[in-house]
Parts: C-alpha cells; sequence; structure tokens
C-alpha cells in the first residue's frame, strides 16, 4: 500500500505527468496517425529530408522555393492520397508495401515547400536529426517519417520537461498543457509544430520568474522568445504583453529580452517569409487564398470580423487533432475529454514544487495573460481568414460567417488563459491520476474511432 502511494506522489507531479501520460500518449500518436497524414507532413517531409542530407537551404525555381526528396516517397505518397480521397487511411496492404519500399535509388525530384519558409531551418533540427541516418542508408521513407516524429515529440518532451524545471510557478499549468490531445497529436507529427509548442510551455516557463525580476533573467527571456521568432509565427507575439509589463515596471535590461524576440519574428514574418499570394498546397488538393482583398474586407469592416471571429472561437471544438475524414464521425465528447483534463491539472493539480514555492498570480499578470490570448486568438483568427480561405465562388472575398479558427492553432493559447484563471481546490493524487490516466485513454481511443 505505501509502495503504491509512493508511485502515486511520483507520478503527480508536473514531471511525473509528462513521463508517465504525455509521453506514451504521444508515441501511440507517432504510430497512430496514418502515414503522411499528419498536419502538413506531406510539405514538411521534403523540407526536413533536405535538411536531414545538410542543406538548410530551399533550391528556387520559377515557381518559388522547393525541395528535393526521393521519387520513392512521391510513389508512397500516392498510395497515401488514393487511400485519403476515400476517406481512409491507409490500409495495411498499403502500409505493408510502404515498409519495404527502400528510398535508395538515388534519384530526386523538387516539390514546392514555399510555404516552409514563414519559419527558419531551426525547429526543423530535431526532426532532419533523426532522419539522418535513416535518409543515409536509403531506409523507406515511411521509416524515415517515423523517426521524424520520433525526433519532433522528443524535442517537444524535452523543451516541456525544462520549461517546468525553470519555472517558479505555474509548473502545473504547462503540465496540463503539455498533456493536451491536440498538442500532443502536432508533437508528434513532422514539422516545425513540436519545437514551436515546446517553445511555448518554455516561455511560460521562463515568464513564470519574472515576479522578481533579475537582470540575469534577460538572456534565458531573450533566448526564449528567439525559439519562438525562429519557429512557426506568430506565437512569438505572446512576448509582446509581457514586453509591456516589464517596461511598465521599469525593467528595462529584461523588457528589451522580451521585445526583441516580438521584432525578430515581425521582421521574418513581414520580411523574410513567403507572401501567400499563390496557391497553398495541401495532401488533397491545393486553395487559392486571395490576402490582398480579404485584407481590405477586414479593413472596411473590423468590427464584423472581431464579432465573428469571437464566435468562430467559440464554436470551435477541439477536435481537428483527428483525421479530418473522422469530424463529423467522432462523439463530440471525446472532443472535450481532453480539454477537461488539462484544465483539471493546470488549475488543480496542486501547490508547484518549483523554488519559488508557487507563490500567486498577480492581477496586473492576469490581465497582460488575457491580452495575449486576446492578441494571438485575433492574429490567428486573420492569418485564417487571409491565406487558408478561398474567396467566394463569384471571386468576391469571402464572407466573415464562416470563420472558425482551428483549435490547433488556438491550443497554445490554453497556456496564460489557465494562467489567468483562479485555482480551484487542490484534487489527490490517488483521484486525480487515474482521472488523468483514462482521459488519456479516451483520446486514444477516440482517436483509434476516428480511424475505424
Amino acid at each position: 500500500m505505501d509502495r503504491t502511494a509512493s508511485v502515486l506522489r511520483r507520478a503527480w507531479t508536473p514531471r511525473g505527468l509528462i513521463l508517465a501520460i504525455a509521453l506514451p500518449l504521444g508515441l501511440f500518436f507517432v504510430v497512430a496517425q496514418p502515414a503522411w497524414m499528419g498536419h502538413d507532413e506531406s510539405v514538411h517531409f521534403p523540407r526536413a529530408w533536405q535538411i536531414a542530407g545538410g542543406d538548410l537551404t530551399q533550391t528556387t525555381t520559377v515557381d518559388g522555393l522547393a525541395s528535393e526528396v526521393p521519387v520513392e516517397y512521391l510513389e508512397d505518397l500516392a498510395v497515401v492520397r488514393t487511400a485519403a480521397v476515400a476517406h481512409l487511411g491507409p490500409t495495411f496492404e498499403g502500409h505493408r508495401q510502404l515498409l519495404g519500399h527502400r528510398a535508395d535509388s538515388g534519384r530526386t525530384m523538387l516539390v514546392p515547400t514555399w510555404a516552409t519558409g514563414v519559419s527558419s531551418p531551426l525547429p526543423y533540427l530535431p526532426v532532419a536529426a533523426a532522419m539522418a541516418p535513416l535518409r543515409a542508408v536509403g531506409a523507406p521513407a515511411v521509416w524515415q517519417l517515423w523517426a521524424g516524429r520520433l525526433g519532433a515529440l522528443a524535442a517537444y518532451l524535452g523543451l516541456a520537461l525544462v520549461a517546468i524545471r525553470v519555472a517558479d510557478r505555474w509548473q502545473w499549468t504547462i503540465a496540463g498543457l503539455a498533456i493536451f490531445p491536440p498538442l500532443l497529436v502536432q508533437a508528434a507529427t513532422l514539422g516545425y509544430d513540436a519545437v514551436t509548442l515546446g517553445g511555448v510551455l518554455l516561455a511560460i516557463g521562463v515568464v513564470s520568474r519574472l515576479r522578481r525580476t533579475r537582470a540575469r533573467d534577460a538572456p534565458v527571456l531573450l533566448a526564449a522568445g528567439l525559439l519562438l521568432a525562429l519557429a512557426k509565427p506568430p506565437y512569438y507575439l505572446l512576448m509582446a504583453p509581457v514586453a509591456f509589463g516589464l517596461f511598465v515596471r521599469r525593467r528595462w535590461l529584461t523588457g528589451v529580452g522580451a521585445a526583441l524576440p516580438v521584432g525578430v519574428g515581425l521582421a521574418w514574418s513581414l520580411v523574410l517569409a513567403p507572401g501567400f499570394d499563390g496557391p497553398v498546397p495541401t495532401i488533397l488538393g491545393t486553395i487559392q487564398p486571395d490576402p490582398d482583398a480579404h485584407l481590405a474586407r477586414i479593413l472596411g469592416d473590423p468590427l464584423g470580423f472581431l464579432w465573428h471571429g469571437v464566435g468562430g472561437v467559440i464554436r470551435s471544438v477541439p477536435i481537428d487533432h483527428l483525421p479530418h475524414w473522422a469530424f463529423a464521425d467522432t462523439p463530440v465528447v471525446v472532443a472535450w475529454i481532453g480539454l477537461a483534463v488539462t484544465t483539471l491539472v493546470a488549475l488543480a493539480g496542486g501547490r508547484d514544487p518549483g523554488p519559488g514555492g508557487g507563490g500567486s498570480t498577480s492581477p496586473g499578470e492576469r490581465l497582460l495573460a488575457l491580452a495575449a490570448v486576446c492578441l494571438l486568438a485575433t492574429a490567428i483568427t486573420a492569418a485564417e481568414y487571409l491565406y487558408f480561405t478561398a474567396p467566394a465562388t463569384d471571386g468576391s472575398p469571402a464572407g466573415f460567417g464562416g470563420l472558425t479558427p482551428q483549435w490547433r492553432y488556438l491550443a497554445p493559447l490554453l497556456g496564460p488563459l489557465l494562467v489567468a484563471l483562479p485555482r480551484l481546490p487542490r484534487i489527490r493524487a490517488s483521484l486525480g491520476l487515474p482521472i488523468v490516466a483514462m482521459g488519456a485513454a479516451s483520446s486514444a481511443v477516440g482517436y483509434l474511432m476516428a480511424l475505424s
């Protein structure tokens, strides 16, 4: 009995939840996701494959930036696309065909990857490092894909553990956010999302230390902010309210440490990143947005955009981490269980075990956290409307009525939102851990239901 209680106590800690819940659930998503059916994996794989070969750049073509891939990958992708059009994951026979299809002919082709230019090569490095040994021996492309997913998951969980280690408050918030299924699925997907989302967790941990601002925190804050600035936008904007709060308190050095990444991120997004004025490729086809016309529509009716945007955020259901063909067939309750578990851990897990002893969150910090949520939600909704929404069939700008931002973009905002919310009565390990474990199991079962 004492041994069981001791195991429960060790597991019912922020670090314990990462190892006992997030790690096995993340590994499940690594293998359960159909090949190249993770969000945008068909675009990220070529970029990561080229980086795995030692080339951090992309190749300039008449159609924009592109990356090399082995021809065997394109043959495998045709199998996956055929299955996707039929609203099924790759069949067992199809997977068996992929498993033995070695990518060792030496023949390559260029495929468009210009959309990945919104990020620097930095968040691809863990993925590429994991793929490199298999690429070198010409292993089947699907094995390289799984290696890249493992590298992505390792980076995400590693950053989550570092975030908990450096934080002196909000460790339970970090742990709760880290086990949220929409985040874990992205973390187990080949691409730049794992490092981006891990960077959000790290930023929360570093910002928690700023209650007693010291000059030595400025380099750490700068490093965490730059990680976000060089990863997928627009999460570097989380540092803007932090910088504002520090400047108000006249903490100039640490304020600059928070503000510089915002400037770097904006420079990359506005100057170095590609313009989304051409076709945006997806595994099932292309989207032809019209950013200029949609921007004019926003500027002409900003209140209408905000009104429908808020409504879209409220209507959004945390279900888009499931395979796209399964949204309508999956019980909605499955989608909300993960959110309930995350909230339970963040708000009722217990007293933070960090060097600061947890400490309270001041009203000013809560206000800034809510400001960060509003700022990021607006930016995400605007980006989705501008760059990933096709015009109406008659060529006119799309209306605002269909604005429904995806949870895979909104999920990181749970972090500052949970920081702003009041704590709940503490839940015992003997009750909390079984609830969280059952929630994780329900997420896995829900995913399998979606695949069936």
